[in-house]
């Protein structure tokens, strides 16, 4: 089932079997007593190396590899043969057999993928270099070739959407974290001037809740003041109670000595008229009563100048009686100004007592109230240090999103409308090669790189003596 060909020594000809003629398109007649050189392309046959390689065959050394050969209409034919020099019973050459398979679809696929692999090194260098425009062409490449090209150009395709989008995104965050650096430095400002404010709020308050205090101090010692006032007043009451009291008593003593006065007054009339009969009776008697006449006269000016006296100390008593009424009436008002105010002494301590409590209700308040704003300044000077390290960070942001969009500014990028139309460009290509692969495809419609020229003939390798045949080769 192999492509089998035999040759002299020289080269010519001998036999070849139907798979080796199939395969390059001649008859026997055509090609038996000519030269192997009409196999070979033209340079190759001209060239030193053809030559050694049948000196080295005359000489009995075997030779194998992956040859490409000429057909009768002038295909490309690419085989894996081995020449084997036959000897004879003295071990000398007199002929060489070639066992061949074609591999001509393997060598193209190797060609495609060698090439396809040459225009991605290509793409990927310039990628490396910042040029994301470079694509890999599609043109004359099928199956798997063709599917790894694609991936390679939607993966550059997905990194240029990556690059555009981090492009946009990283001018935005550029934007944002400008405002944000620029409004955070205005609340910076804007808190500290709070902050200042709540300090000296915080100070006044202090400053307050100190005079509360103070007044509430005060108002303390005040309602002290006003329970000692209202004890005096007490005392003072009691005292013109007692005096009232004892200007009664005085009243009734005078009233009781106004009668003792009268009875005296009384008496001393009597004694009066006692004295008068006397001295009548006397004056009767004569001279006998003469000296009764003279006593009798003095118990009457006795009863005179008591009766005098009584009446003068019963005026006095008189005036006396009217001076202690006067008095007790003073006393009396006395005693009900003292207690209207002892009414208003306990009234004012009462007062006292209510702003007392209340001045230190409004003193705890206040002392609250300087707690909390002196809490608040805290806060807010915190604040403010926190906006002015936002503001810091922002400005950080901004710079490391500025240094991102120049990152991805440098990366040259196809625009999307360019990489859509690539894209169905590509298919479109695929599918007419996929329809008809022998329809004649334009050429690339994108900067595709240059494809490497294959060498005529492909290292050498080892195989076995007569040739096995071997998967996915047509043999012959």
């Amino acid at each position: 089932s192999q492509a089998v060909i035999e040759f002299d020594l020289s080269g010519k000809v001998l036999t070849a079997n139907e798979n080796f003629l199939k395969v390059l398109g001649y008859r026997l007649d055509e090609v038996a007593g000519r030269h192997h050189s009409m196999f070979v392309d033209k340079v190759e046959r001209e060239g030193e190396s053809y030559s050694r390689f049948w000196q080295k065959l005359g000489r009995g050394e075997y030779d194998d590899g992956q040859y490409c050969r000429i057909g009768k209409d002038g295909r490309e034919i690419w085989i894996q043969a081995s020449y084997n020099p036959i000897l004879d019973a003295v071990g000398r050459p007199y002929k060489v057999v070639k066992y061949a398979a074609d591999i001509t679809a393997t060598k193209r696929t190797q060609d495609s993928l060698r090439l396809a692999v040459h225009d991605m090194r290509n793409v990927i260098q310039a990628a490396m270099a910042k040029d994301l425009t470079a694509r890999v062409s599609l043109d004359q490449r099928e199956g798997d070739v063709a599917d790894l090209c694609r991936g390679v150009n939607d993966l550059l395709t997905s990194v240029c959407d990556i690059v555009r989008s981090v492009s946009a995104i990283s001018g935005e965050i550029n934007s944002g974290s400008g405002r944000i650096s620029h409004e955070s430095r205005e609340l910076a400002g804007r808190t500290e001037e709070q902050a200042s404010s709540l300090e000296e709020t915080a100070a006044t308050t202090e400053q307050l809740a100190a005079s509360v205090k103070q007044s509430a101090q005060r108002a303390i010692e005040a309602t002290g003041l006003g329970h000692k006032a209202r004890d005096v007043a007490d005392h003072g009451s009691i005292i013109v109670t007692q005096a009232v009291q004892a200007m009664e008593r005085i009243e009734g003593a005078s009233s009781d000595i106004s009668e003792i006065i009268t009875v005296i007054d009384n008496i001393a009339f009597q004694t009066n008229l006692l004295a008068l009969n006397a001295a009548v009776e006397a004056a009767r008697a004569g001279e006998a009563g003469k000296g009764f006449a003279v006593v009798a006269s003095e118990v009457r000016a006795l009863a005179q100048r008591s009766s005098t006296a009584a009446n003068d100390i019963k005026k006095l008593i008189d005036n006396s009686s009217r001076e202690v009424l006067d008095g007790v009436r003073l006393v009396k008002d006395t005693g009900a100004a003292l207690s209207d105010i002892l009414s208003s002494f306990q009234a004012v301590a009462s007062a006292l007592s209510d702003i007392s409590t209340a001045a230190g209700e409004q003193a705890s308040g206040i002392e609250e109230v300087a707690n909390v704003v002196a809490h608040l300044d805290d806060m807010t000077q915190r604040n403010a240090s926190m906006a002015d390290q936002s503001a810091t960070v922002a400005g950080s942001l901004q710079k490391a999103s500025e240094n991102l969009k120049a990152l991805v500014e440098a990366y040259k990028v196809p625009s999307p409308q360019a990489d859509r139309s690539a894209t169905l460009d590509y298919s479109l290509l695929a599918e007419l090669q996929r329809v008809g692969p022998q329809t004649v495809l334009p050429a690339p419609l994108h900067n595709g790189v240059s494809g490497i020229t294959a060498d005529r003939r492909a290292p050498r390798t080892s195989v076995p003596r007569p040739l096995k045949q071997a998967n996915g080769w047509e043999e012959f």
